[in-house]
């Protein structure tokens, strides 16, 4: 019976600066400090053997003020979890669910949508078809060689499961070479290879007007995710920025909503496009019936009608709901170190300090923290509310010890 050797991988997210000004500035640094084996995933097991790994790089747990891991009921449980139990030992490493997971979650939940489901399945079935038969892969570049010979772009790309960034750049290549993706599946249809019926299958399925539709509103819906995602797999983003660029998305998002109908008309029409110069087709809703439980049967006065009620506005109905639920909610994270930011910090808020109490009180007393504060305050009254985390680090240096620590 063979035994399973799972693995976490351990990053250490910290500042790297010096108290003396004349120096180089702090920066963001995120190391790498290797695979740990796991036997036991359970969360008791999980938060020792962190905490052991910790320990052999003579990290300073004390100073530790987050902790970051996927969403999972042993990570994440308030009761036992792991972040739990390095909380119980390690007040100050407030645990923050990872940004670009809480993303990847949401843009996975739109998939809950049976259209576009579908067609994301499809396109992993035809991206699979040329990527894995090199009879198949020879007809495509012979396609794409003479109907599109000045793209740069020459393969599909695979529908990765759990980065939505790699899925938006499928779905844009996919759509670039469309054409050549129809013309060699029929082509391979004819043939007589065992693959020739899948080919005839995935030919079919891609001429559809709901696959038609679904993958034009999945390109036009992540182009607008696809900035958040990038911007939470770079090292030096912080929590501040994630929410400010989500609320910039979820506005878009919201206006989409609004004008649903004058928005759609134009995904509308280029779906309409393909149908009608790859198959010479008008796009059609499928037929309404008196009982259907199956596939969505709204009673609707047009094709668009229909595509823009059952596939559209559930999609961005869905995106907003989990962007709102997984990132806006926890802006309560932000709440108790706000008072520290340019554009919040003043010095009536001088007796909110005390909500920061579990950063400090082992190091400094009440009193001489808010004696800090108004220095902090008087320091950043006149910086740009717009300026980067990091970019304030340059005048924290300069100040008392406490926020040189």
């Amino acid at each position: 019976m063979k035994q399973w050797m799972f693995q976490d991988r351990a990053v250490i997210h910290y500042v790297s600066g010096t108290s003396d000004p004349d120096l180089q500035a702090p920066v963001l640094r995120e190391d790498f400090v290797g695979f740990i084996p796991i036997n036991d995933q359970s969360s008791e097991n999980l938060a020792n053997v962190i905490l052991q790994r910790c320990d052999e790089l003579n990290l300073d747990m004390t100073k530790c003020v987050g902790q970051g891991y996927d969403g999972a009921a042993n990570m994440a449980g308030h009761l036992s979890g792991v972040q739990t139990r390095i909380r119980e030992n390690y007040p100050k490493a407030r645990y923050i669910h990872c940004a670009s997971h809480r993303l990847n979650l949401t843009l996975s939940n739109v998939m809950s949508v049976p259209a576009i489901r579908n067609c994301l399945g499809v396109v992993s079935q035809v991206v699979n078809l040329f990527r894995n038969h090199s009879n198949a892969n020879k007809i495509f570049q012979e396609t794409i060689q003479e109907h599109a010979p000045d793209s740069k772009k020459k393969r599909l790309f695979r529908l990765c499961d759990t980065r939505f960034i790699e899925r938006h750049d499928s779905i844009i290549v996919f759509l670039e070479l469309f054409e050549c993706i129809v013309m060699a599946l029929e082509e391979i249809a004819q043939r007589t290879w065992t693959i020739s019926s899948t080919a005839s299958t995935l030919h079919s399925a891609s001429q559809k007007s709901e696959f038609l539709v679904s993958i034009v509103v999945c390109e036009k819906l992540f182009s607008l995710t696809l900035p958040l995602s990038i911007l939470l797999q770079n090292k030096s983003s912080d929590l501040v920025s994630a929410v400010k660029y989500t609320n910039e998305v979820l506005s878009s998002l919201r206006q989409m909503r609004e004008t649903a109908n004058d928005t759609f008309t134009e995904i509308f029409q280029v779906a309409s496009k393909f149908s009608a110069n790859l198959f010479d087709t008008e796009l059609q809703a499928p037929r309404v019936t008196s009982r259907q439980k199956s596939r969505a049967n709204p009673q609707t006065t047009s094709n668009e009608e229909y595509f823009r009620v059952t596939t559209f506005i559930p999609c961005v109905d869905t995106l907003i709901q989990n962007l709102t639920d997984r990132f806006i909610k926890n802006e309560y994270i932000l709440s108790n170190f706000k008072l520290l930011l340019p554009g919040y910090a003043c010095e009536k808020k001088i007796n909110e300090l005390e909500k920061l109490g579990p950063y400090f009180q082992d190091e400094m007393p009440l009193s001489a923290v808010q004696a800090e504060y108004k220095l902090w305050w008087a320091k950043i009254s006149s910086i740009d509310p717009s300026t980067e985390i990091l970019k304030l680090l340059e005048y924290i240096i300069v100040t008392e010890h406490f926020f040189a620590r």
